[in-house]
């Protein structure tokens, strides 16, 4: 009998991690949905390419004050790519995490945003803005940190932090 329990707590369990990662992104406008694939080519929104310089990234205020989550995309100097995204919360901070997660990552499909939430392509879990890089684990954007800081107009995101969201993309 406690094989039996054993083996239907696996199915059962097993069902619940793999249903959310079955879905398909919102097409846009003009587009097909593009399905789940096991290619590691990432699906979600890219954003801008912005480059590394003295091991950091900057980013104008100006164009990241509105309360929008702007996506940006690096290579590490191994050449790996990193996608991201940063936002400034309701609350004033300044936020930047990955466009990925723990959960849904291996799906390469990212999140996208709608009104003060952050949703996740693949499951659909949605994350308020005020929460975004304060949560490690689960499908949440992965957090690269919270409080960014304003220096001259800008903030930064070092090359460390950027080496810690690595292994979502790859």
């Amino acid at each position: 009998m406690k094989k039996i329990l054993s083996m239907v707590g696996l199915v059962v369990f097993s069902l619940i991690v793999l249903s959310g990662c079955d879905q398909t992104l919102p097409a846009e406008e003009g587009e097909a949905n593009v399905s789940q694939e096991t290619t590691k080519t990432f699906k979600g929104t890219k954003g801008d390419f912005i480059a590394l310089a003295n091991d950091e990234i900057k980013l104008s205020i100006d164009e990241i004050d509105d309360g929008k989550a702007h996506f940006y995309n690096t290579a590490l100097p191994d050449g790996e790519p990193i996608y991201f995204f940063v936002v400034k919360s309701p609350d004033g901070n300044f936020r930047a995490a990955a466009n990925g997660c723990q959960v849904c990552g291996n799906a390469l499909q990212g999140f996208y945003q709608e009104g003060d939430k952050m949703v996740c392509n693949t499951c659909g879990n949605s994350y308020s803005l005020d929460k975004i890089a304060t949560e490690k684990g689960g499908c949440n954007p992965a957090p690269i940190n919270p409080d960014l800081a304003v220096v001259d107009n800008s903030v930064s995101i070092s090359l460390e932090e950027l080496k810690g969201i690595k292994q979502f993309f790859n």
